[in-house]
């Protein structure tokens, strides 16, 4: 401690009331910034501050959602997020935030977006507009991707090129998007899981067989394909008799062998047999580029960086100061005196040697940062809200967690969306039996005026005395509970416990209300892991 108390500053642990964040870095006057991480990686946090001798102090929140709000309360200046969380700040009530700095990638550091999405043609076969990609043979790099499902799915509907079916109730919202590109292209390879239930993912895949039959097995038609993922997607159209592949540009560079950044060295073309003279991008206009000769890329949407958002009172000095203690973290990498535990440390926080810092001259809004690449079209490709599902709740509290979970949910794609009805226990199921008002609900203990179609389930143990069931009425339709179970299953998936997305949102947990106060148990138990099918439903 010698060194720290040099430099004016201590470790101070304080206990955690009321939401007041734990292990702090300060010096006489405080932490000169506060930055909100999951309460998980608080240690790390505190260590690598401490490391890097920086005056910042550690927050912690119980999700990554929790420190947006922290941070719009004031009670932490930034964190570290998803381009999908920004677009959940960007609809906060009296959002307040800016993006300042971006967490680049050390292959492409100078790109303005993480990837673009693109669509890349035979310039043999003479597009000269977008209606020339009706009965073509498309390759995706997957099902529920970004640059080859979501982008090419929101921009063609934009452009008037993908019809959707309307007025049939019968489809859910990932019945629609597969029936419209069924209809749009001849043949496509289309790989990966339509649908967690088995029964639904098989009935789809053999609806809409046409678009799995150009992958390599068309009759598994799985994410592993060989025709999946960026490069598949183009190893698909060149070597495989695809029209159209929707991809980014890296995997097209490095395909041809064409240099990844402007000036660079290429490395060999992963097929040498490929020209890239042969191929173009297929602009919005209906209009192509070449895709070797240094002509800007026409891409359609892109996706940003991960950033670092902060609240609306930092500006000027006082963003600058904070870019500069962000450069000083990232630079632990370069220092041989860093333990490998620290190291250990950053890469949880996401700090990485191949994952450098831009700081931007000028912060901007994040609505302005997702608008820019077109982002916030393609979470809204069809329509802001247009396909909900009605979930009812019996309290204020578990509305307010609820509405908090639409709105994870949504970012990330999940369909469709929730709207959260309170009404009460008693009126909950007389609104789900008779439908007037909503879809499901969750109820820990059985009714037999209503149907479970979905049980919470627990690590030790699939018996739990009151366990919750989300329950729809007896008379359900099967695209409605089809529906249901796609949405809550990939809920579970996302947020559930030990899943990928369970920093961004936590399904299972306390639960921080907005006036600060934290509830245990709302809508499922702290203890539950995850969503599970109701076989006899």
């Amino acid at each position: 401690m010698g060194v720290l108390a040099g430099l004016g500053l201590v470790l101070v642990v304080v206990a955690s009331v009321a939401g007041v964040p734990t292990g702090r870095v300060q010096d006489q006057n405080g932490p000169a910034f506060r930055w909100c991480v999951p309460k998980e990686l608080l240690d790390d946090c505190t260590r690598l501050t401490v490391v890097a001798l920086v005056p910042i102090g550690c927050v912690a929140g119980i999700d990554r959602i929790d420190c947006l709000r922290k941070v719009q309360n004031r009670q932490a200046d930034f964190v570290l997020a998803d381009p999908e969380d920004a677009y959940v700040a960007s609809h906060f009530n009296n959002q307040d935030f800016v993006v300042f700095s971006e967490v680049r990638s050390a292959e492409e550091p100078t790109a303005p977006f993480r990837y673009e999405g693109i669509m890349l043609v035979r310039v043999a076969d003479g597009f000269t507009s977008l209606a020339d990609l009706r009965g073509k043979r498309s390759c995706h790099t997957g099902f529920g991707r970004n640059v080859g499902y979501k982008i090419p799915v929101a921009r063609l509907l934009r452009a008037g090129i993908l019809k959707l079916p309307v007025g049939d109730d019968a489809l859910s919202p990932v019945e629609r998007e597969l029936a419209g590109l069924s209809e749009l292209f001849s043949a496509s390879c289309l790989p990966g899981t339509y649908s967690t239930d088995a029964g639904v993912e098989s009935l789809l895949k053999d609806r809409y067989s046409s678009l799995c039959q150009r992958c390599s097995n068309p009759q598994q038609c799985a994410k592993d394909d060989k025709y999946a993922g960026y490069g598949g997607a183009i190893r698909c159209l060149v070597e495989n008799g695809g029209d159209v592949a929707f991809t980014k540009t890296i995997f097209v560079r490095k395909y041809f062998g064409l240099p990844v950044t402007p000036g660079g060295t290429a490395a060999p073309a992963l097929n040498p047999d490929a020209r890239a003279a042969d191929y173009a991008y297929l602009c919005e206009d209906g209009t192509t580029r070449p895709i070797a000769d240094g002509t800007p890329v026409c891409s359609w949407a892109q996706r940003p960086w991960q950033v670092l958002l902060g609240n609306g009172d930092l500006s000027g000095d006082a963003v600058r100061e904070l870019q500069a203690f962000g450069q000083r973290l990232h630079r632990l990498w370069t220092d041989a005196k860093v333990s490998d535990e620290d190291r250990a440390a950053a890469k949880r926080l996401g700090i990485e040697a191949n994952a450098p810092l831009f700081d931007r001259p000028e912060t901007v809004a994040p609505r302005d940062y997702l608008a820019r690449a077109h982002y916030d079209e393609v979470i809204e490709r069809e329509g802001r809200y247009s396909n909900v599902l009605r979930v009812c709740v019996a309290s204020e509290a578990e509305r307010q967690k609820c509405e908090v979970l639409r709105q994870a949910a949504y970012s990330r794609d999940i369909r469709p969306a929730l709207q959260c009805v309170l009404r009460g226990d008693d009126a909950c199921v007389a609104a789900v039996r008779d439908g007037s008002d909503a879809d499901a609900t969750v109820l820990r203990q059985p009714s037999v005026l209503l149907t479970p179609v979905m049980w919470e389930t627990f690590g030790d143990s699939e018996h739990h005395g009151d366990r919750a069931a989300i329950y729809v009425r007896n008379d359900v339709n099967d695209a409605l509970k089809d529906s249901i179970v796609h949405a809550f299953t990939g809920i579970s998936d996302a947020f559930g416990r030990g899943k990928s997305k369970e920093q961004v949102f936590r399904l299972f947990g306390p639960f921080r209300l907005q006036n600060g106060e934290q509830q245990s148990n709302l809508l499922f138990h702290d203890d539950g892991t995850g969503l599970t099918i109701n076989k006899q439903s």
